[in-house]
């Protein structure tokens, strides 16, 4: 991820969260996010959103869909 922007960035994000990302992309991510403040917030609010559903379907099974559709609905709103 050379040359790090917004758009690659958000590409990457469900992986970075997930800590899938190899180490020397998972840095430059990091960079980026410490100087882009939109990026950051996007993050930020996946990461939030990732920890209501976990709240939420604490206490029940989760359909093994469940993870894809939710990733494909916020690349969407891309």
């Amino acid at each position: 991820m050379s040359g790090t922007d917004c758009e690659a960035v958000l590409r990457q994000v469900e992986l970075y969260l997930d800590g899938e990302l190899e180490t020397v992309a998972y840095s430059e991510l990091e960079v980026h996010l410490t100087g882009c403040s939109s990026c950051m917030h996007r993050v930020e609010f996946r990461s939030a959103l990732r920890r209501i559903v976990k709240a939420k379907c604490a206490s029940e099974q989760v359909p093994g869909d469940l993870m894809q559709r939710i990733r494909s609905s916020l690349w969407d709103e891309n």
